[in-house]
């Protein structure tokens, strides 16, 4: 890459700064994308009751006719793994310090496959 290449007339202290911030906006994305896909989880079961045949005494349990339970949040995670994807295209195409939201990309990919395991083996699996 040449030096023409470059704004001459950015200032370097503020290309600095910028990147550096970089770091710690994608740690916030993703801690704030995992609460927001734990926290719609929470607010479905509760508003859901029991939904179907519930036997246990506490009245909240999840069965297999809570599929929305397992894709609402499902999609909101998804759809939040794309966002950091396209943050990580767009921090890489303007020269910006792209790698931490590379990892905020591969974080909520793990996020995202961690909570379908978890959601779908707590709905769809029958206690007996």
């Amino acid at each position: 890459m040449s030096a023409s290449e470059f704004n001459d007339t950015e200032d370097p202290l503020e290309r600095l700064e910028r990147n550096e911030r970089q770091a710690s906006q994608a740690i916030r994305f993703v801690l704030l994308s995992a609460s927001a896909v734990i926290a719609l989880a929470v607010v479905i079961v509760a508003l859901g009751g029991g939904g179907g045949e519930c036997t246990e005494p506490g009245g909240t349990c999840l069965t297999a006719d809570r599929v929305e339970v397992v894709l609402l949040p499902l999609l909101l995670s998804v759809g939040l793994s794309v966002t950091a994807g396209v943050k990580t295209y767009r921090r890489w195409n303007r020269h910006i310090r792209w790698r931490p939201w590379l990892f905020a990309s591969y974080a909520m990919w793990m996020i995202t496959t961690a909570y379908l395991i978890g959601s779908s083996s707590a709905v769809f699996v029958e206690v007996g």
